[in-house]
């Protein structure tokens, strides 16, 4: 017989005990990653399409309309947008205010760079003051519409061990972010808008997944040592 859902929701019942692996399987890695793929490869596209028809400004605008489109896609589904997406709204709000009053592209392309430093910073941060937020973001997106699963597993992962884990993986997502940053710079400074907008996202994406990759081999290796942690889901700690 099943549990009540005023059970399940007190931590009793099925889900009571259960591990944080089964829990994490509830989104997974690869759910993760398909979040991310849109904001990496759709500003390439609508620059590009939208460049043949206007003018280099307009299609940057049109392909920084990305974190719109994102949050009414979820307004669309009855979920509210996150509070990342909305300061990426906000951002490409201002970048392209500024670059349309000032004619002038450079605000759009340099918004990457701003806010990926700026995310750098923030990781680290997070990690200085002991409440990294790659623990906040794997709880957000490791249990994605179960309640119980995000109270379990905020329990779960508030353990010191797991803590430190977290925060070492915050000053690393801080160091790969800040030199993504430098990178974008520099790509601004010395290439065309079409060439940005052309390996920019490969670029990304390919910074990104050799992030995550690192990070795993790392969670990996440690969850071997204290198979307890639970940070990873089962069968992808072996």
């Amino acid at each position: 017989m099943s549990a009540s859902p005023a059970r399940s929701a007190r931590g009793e019942g099925p889900t009571r005990g259960a591990s944080a692996n089964e829990l994490v399987g509830t989104v997974g890695v690869p759910g993760a990653l398909r979040q991310l793929l849109p904001s990496l490869i759709l500003p390439g596209l609508i620059y590009f399409t939208a460049e043949r028809h206007t003018s280099v400004l307009v299609a940057l605008a049109a392909a920084s309309s990305v974190p719109a489109l994102d949050a009414l896609f979820s307004l669309a589904r009855k979920k509210r947008p996150s509070p990342a997406g909305l300061l990426f709204i906000l951002s490409a709000a201002v970048s392209v205010a500024l670059a349309m009053g000032l004619r002038s592209p450079i605000f759009v392309l340099a918004k990457g760079a701003v806010v990926s430093g700026t995310l750098g910073v923030a990781f680290a941060v997070s990690a200085a003051i002991r409440r990294p937020l790659t623990r906040t973001l794997a709880i957000a997106l490791f249990s994605a519409q179960h309640e119980v699963a995000r109270r379990v597993l905020a329990e779960r992962w508030a353990h010191p061990k797991a803590l430190a884990v977290f925060r070492v993986l915050s000053i690393g997502w801080g160091l790969l972010l800040a030199v993504s940053a430098i990178q974008q710079v520099v790509m601004v400074i010395h290439v065309s808008a079409g060439m940005v907008m052309a390996t920019e996202p490969a670029i990304q994406a390919g910074m990104t997944t050799i992030g995550i990759i690192l990070s795993l081999r790392y969670v990996r290796r440690l969850q071997r040592r204290n198979p307890d942690l639970g940070l990873l889901p089962v069968g992808q700690d072996s």
